[in-house]
């Protein structure tokens, strides 16, 4: 058995002459019951193996106790060994539906006319800015396709094969071929009128892509306020669509028509 001790001025007499401040002085009371209590255990070790050997009892020996700064350390709880769990197999996956696309109705071969609201709203647009409105021409007449009416496109696309008509002019051409400062391709803001009769301002622009074959593919496009557009007029796939031009004091304009479906019957 080990018992703890005080530490005295004798077992300090070879520092008590040094100048030191606090600390220096804790240090070196840390150091030396250190040094006693190594000490005193070895010979407290010594002393049991002689007493084992001639079968007496142990002798009791005083240590120094602890300092306050040095903490015995706090002995590692043992960690509870657990049974390692199996993990039950995944069931196995079943195969993804295969995505069924709708059939398109077929587009319409017939080209109805401009309706006579389009006429009455465009002259109203027009005496409003106290001008004159052209006749209008017929851009394109096709089918709105999933890349029309997506939220991220943001555009509805006319194919330059699919033009019906030249609608602009050759200085409105070279300016959709240029850029900005930026390098990003110039737009048109013109007024379209929707098929709820309403006008709203896009932007109208050129895009060309490149194709595999070294070609270019040309299109123009309606962005900006097309997602609103789509939205407003409750536009659908494959619904049929037509987009006219007029002018309205020399001014490029628009009139999007939704074609009535009875016309495919």
């Amino acid at each position: 058995m080990v018992v703890h001790r005080d530490i005295t001025k004798d077992d300090l007499k070879d520092y008590l002459h040094r100048p030191v401040d606090l600390f220096d002085a804790l240090c070196i009371v840390a150091e030396r019951a250190t040094e006693i209590r190594d000490s005193e255990e070895k010979a407290f070790r010594e002393s049991q193996r002689a007493v084992d050997r001639k079968g007496k009892k142990p002798i009791i020996c005083i240590l120094p106790k602890r300092p306050r700064d040095e903490a015995a350390p706090a002995p590692a709880p043992a960690a509870a060994a657990r049974p390692k769990r199996r993990r039950a197999p995944l069931p196995p996956l079943s195969p993804k539906p295969k995505r069924v696309r709708r059939p398109l109705p077929p587009p319409l071969r017939e080209k109805p006319p401009l309706p006579a609201e389009f006429y009455t709203t465009i002259k109203e647009m027009a005496l409003a800015k106290k001008a004159v409105a052209t006749e209008a021409k017929l851009v394109i007449q096709k089918q709105l396709t999933s890349t029309d009416l997506s939220s991220g496109h943001n555009r509805l696309s006319i194919p330059f094969n699919n033009i019906e008509n030249d609608f602009l002019t050759e200085e409105e051409k070279q300016y959709l071929l240029g850029q900005d400062e930026k390098k990003k391709k110039l737009f048109l803001e013109v007024e379209i009128l929707q098929p709820s009769l309403e006008v709203e301002t896009v932007r109208f622009c050129r895009w060309d892509m490149p194709k595999e074959n070294g070609k270019t593919s040309s299109t123009y496009a309606i962005r900006g306020k097309w997602n609103a557009i789509v939205n407003n007029n409750d536009l659908i796939l494959g619904m049929t669509v037509q987009l006219w031009c007029f002018r309205v004091d020399r001014e490029l304009c628009f009139a999007l028509v939704s074609v009535p479906t009875n016309l495919a019957d």
